[in-house]
């Protein structure tokens, strides 16, 4: 990347290259000349807010082609970029989803002798996760700690859900782990990602723990929270398990959503338990004046026991064979009592059918004979044709004879 250098010793800003992947098209050329008559037409006293606020403006509309015309305008009018300048162009990149570019800029800065800020690396480190450089991602935010920038919630958080996204769980519960270790405030949607990516692997225990470890530090959970757990123990068939949790929204306060609802209510039908189905209903429906009546009965539902979780599926197998051998005894008895109500049934039944087997041969006779008659005049016919080509071909061969006979007398 070629860059020049400016009389105070400062290179210029990476330059816009035309070969890189996302080069303007002819509809932001244009766009580009006539921003750039835009700013010849500044006032010639205009200082680094103007500037400031014209980068605002891009980022707003993600015109990331128009950032190198900002910044050649400030070179012509000796405006020297900050901080504020190559932080705000770094937004317009990452608000662009262009998370080369938005490297190059923080790099361009690091050469320069310009510190970055948490906003530098966080714009850069949201770009990347948002465009799924999970990699990189994470690189920038240890170049962060590196450097001794501070980081926030949002730097963490940008890691944890691009992690999380991929499903790389471990990678996601370091970074949560690293920022709680640095005393960095949580939040809830800090832990959501992590606990939403062990309950799509339905890891009910870590997920599990994830969330007894967030109601700990004393961070409200939202249906989001209880949602992912429930959904992981429905997958696993942990229905006891998904009641409990279940019971810990409702003394929280919280409705489940109606995917939730959905969920539970398959699982219950599928299971053939509607009572259970019934006292889920009214948990999920329960009205926030009833939650607080009813609060001291939810605070503390017990949790399912481990024996009656382990054994759930030979019940389950027991039930299903208890269900078999009724349904096999009730066939039985109604062929029972049919023979024991008519015991010649199986020959009347034979009597009745013969009958009705004579009919239908005899229409079936009844409807070849038309055909029989077709076909044996068909055949009459095509005897007569045969017939009278072998007369007139007889015919024809005699007179030749005779001819030939009387020449040769």
């Amino acid at each position: 990347m070629m860059v020049s250098s400016s009389r105070d010793g400062h290179r210029d800003p990476p330059p816009h290259r035309n070969s890189d992947r996302g080069a303007p098209r002819k509809e932001e050329d244009a766009d580009g000349a006539r921003f750039s008559e835009t700013l010849a037409a500044l006032p010639s006293n205009s200082g680094p807010g103007v500037f400031t606020s014209l980068l605002a403006k891009l980022a707003r509309e993600r015109r990331w082609w128009d950032v190198e015309a900002v910044f050649a305008e400030m070179t012509v009018r000796n405006v020297k970029p900050n901080r504020i300048h190559l932080n705000a162009a770094i937004n317009v990149f990452a608000k662009a989803r262009r998370p080369q570019k938005a490297e190059e800029w923080l790099i361009w800065m690091q050469d320069n002798d310009i510190k970055p800020n948490e906003v530098s690396y966080n714009s850069v480190i949201n770009a990347c996760a948002q465009s799924g450089y999970v990699e990189r991602a994470e690189m920038w935010l240890g170049r962060m700690l590196e450097s001794g920038t501070q980081a926030n919630e949002v730097s963490y958080n940008s890691v944890i859900n691009a992690c999380a996204q991929k499903g790389r769980v471990s990678r996601a519960e370091m970074w949560l782990q690293k920022m709680l270790d640095g005393g960095v405030k949580t939040d809830v949607f800090s832990y959501n990602s992590v606990i939403n990516a062990c309950a799509q692997r339905r890891d009910i225990e870590r997920a599990e723990s994830w969330l007894e470890k967030m109601l700990s530090e004393g961070i409200q959970a939202d249906e989001v929270s209880y949602s992912s757990v429930i959904k992981a123990c429905v997958q696993k068939e942990e229905l006891d398990l998904a009641g409990y949790w279940l019971e810990r929204m409702a003394a929280a306060g919280l409705k489940a959503n109606e995917v939730t609802y959905n969920t539970l209510a398959s699982a219950c039908l599928a299971a053939g338990d509607k009572e259970r189905l019934e006292k889920w209903r009214s948990l999920m429906l329960l009205e926030e004046s009833a939650v607080a009546a009813t609060a001291e009965v939810h605070a503390k539902p017990s949790r399912p026991s481990e024996c009656t979780t382990l054994k759930k599926d030979d019940d389950k197998e027991i039930a299903a064979a208890s269900r078999e051998a009724e349904r096999e005894a009730r066939r039985r008895s109604q062929k029972e009592a049919r023979k024991d109500k008519n015991p010649n049934a199986g020959a009347n039944r034979r009597a009745t059918q013969r009958p009705r087997r004579e009919q239908a041969e005899a229409a079936a006779v009844d409807r070849s004979q038309p055909l029989m008659w077709c076909r044996l005049f068909v055949g009459l016919v095509l005897l007569q044709l045969m017939l009278a080509v072998w007369s007139d071909y007889a015919l024809d061969y005699g007179k030749a004879i005779d001819s030939q006979n009387a020449t040769t007398s």
